[in-house]
């Protein structure tokens, strides 16, 4: 794929070939924390990859899929990504909602911004921090509710990715007309 002046397009183009794409750490430098979890979702399905568990197989999707949708994933969950897996190609295209949000007027974080477009999640409430305390509680004790909850909440993330780039896209459009 040649380089686009608007990526977003390659989207509507090629939505079979994109992915949305959220991960959860022990914390937040990534020097000393590890990623934990996973979460893609790509063509209405949500896979969520574990550490310890199949966090590997998210390789089959991160290699393969050229198109990849994040919020403040170019300074956050691409960088961790590197890190476990320095072999892995940058994606062809990386749009990144933290930009592109900022495009239509919305500033803020991804919760933030959940609100401002009329986003409602289960997870009200839950932030990064409450993940890595999730994380903590599953390592100790094995705690498979504290898991279950974690992915959920990233789940909730990621699907919300979509939903906020379809609604960013529309927005765009009606910026060009």
């Amino acid at each position: 794929m040649k380089k686009f002046e608007k990526p977003w397009r390659l989207y509507l183009k090629f939505p079979e070939d994109t992915l949305f794409l959220d991960i959860e750490t022990e914390g937040l430098s990534k020097e000393r924390n590890e990623i934990t979890l996973i979460g893609i979702y790509k063509m209405g399905k949500y896979y969520p990859f574990v550490r310890e568990k199949n966090l590997e197989k998210s390789l089959n999707f991160l290699s393969t899929t050229p198109i990849w949708v994040t919020f403040g994933g170019e300074n956050f969950d691409i960088p961790f990504i590197k890190k476990a897996f320095p072999f892995l190609e940058y994606p062809k295209v990386h749009l990144d909602l933290f930009f592109l949000t900022r495009k239509v007027g919305l500033k803020g974080g991804l919760k933030k911004i959940e609100k401002a477009l009329g986003i409602v999640r289960k997870t009200d409430g839950m932030n990064g921090y409450d993940a890595v305390k999730l994380w903590q509680k599953w390592v100790a004790e094995k705690d498979k509710h504290a898991l279950r909850k974690l992915i959920f909440y990233n789940k909730e993330d990621v699907v919300n990715l979509k939903t906020i780039l379809d609604i960013i896209i529309k927005r765009l459009e009606e910026v060009e007309r």
